[in-house]
């Protein structure tokens, strides 16, 4: 892999970011893809370019391209996602470090998505430092749902970025896991 930024999503990128998206949602993909990680929401072009000019989108380039994404977005915005409202709502009764996830000042961290070729590149640990470098004194505290059955991505943001595993909710008969971290003051 040749070389390699992080920067935040700009126009250009927008359709990039869409294919990424789209070729790894998990309708898309065979069980044994799966098993290597998946997305469970699939974004519009537009839907696309309201995350990234919201707080941002930041991408991974390798040698030119883009080969991953990391969202981000206030509890506030109009995601549409009953997913995301119920993770949101779960905040009262779901606390991290000892305090309730509702009392903290925090943002929605993902989706995140790296292209299959690049995976175990440490492109995953470029996104989140350099979106966490990003909202720095914006934020106290990011939180994240990632599907119980996608143990790939609960490995990769417990285990390999040291996040909380702060408890689970359900929509439609899937199970979520809420993660959380804390983002440095500025």
């Amino acid at each position: 892999m040749g070389s390699k930024q992080f920067r935040r999503a700009r126009q250009p990128d927008y359709p990039a970011i869409v294919r990424l998206n789209a070729a790894n949602f998990i309708a898309n993909l065979s069980e044994d893809e799966r098993r290597d990680g998946f997305l469970s929401a699939v974004f519009s072009l537009e839907q696309t370019a309201a995350m990234a000019e919201d707080l941002g989108t930041t991408v991974a380039i390798v040698d030119g391209q883009v080969n991953g994404f990391l969202c981000a977005f206030r509890n506030d915005f109009d995601h549409g996602s009953p997913v995301v409202a119920k993770m949101i709502e779960s905040y009262a009764r779901l606390s991290f470090e000892g305090k309730l996830l509702s009392t903290y000042k925090s943002y929605a961290y993902g989706p995140v998505c790296i292209d299959r070729a690049c995976r175990r590149q440490g492109l995953l640990r470029g996104l989140y430092q350099e979106q966490k470098r990003e909202l720095a004194g914006r934020f106290e505290v990011g939180v994240a749902l990632i599907a119980r059955t996608n143990q790939h991505s609960l490995d990769a943001h417990i285990l390999g970025l040291g996040m909380t595993d702060v408890g689970s909710f359900e929509v439609k008969g899937n199970v979520f896991a809420t993660v959380a971290f804390r983002v440095a003051p500025k």
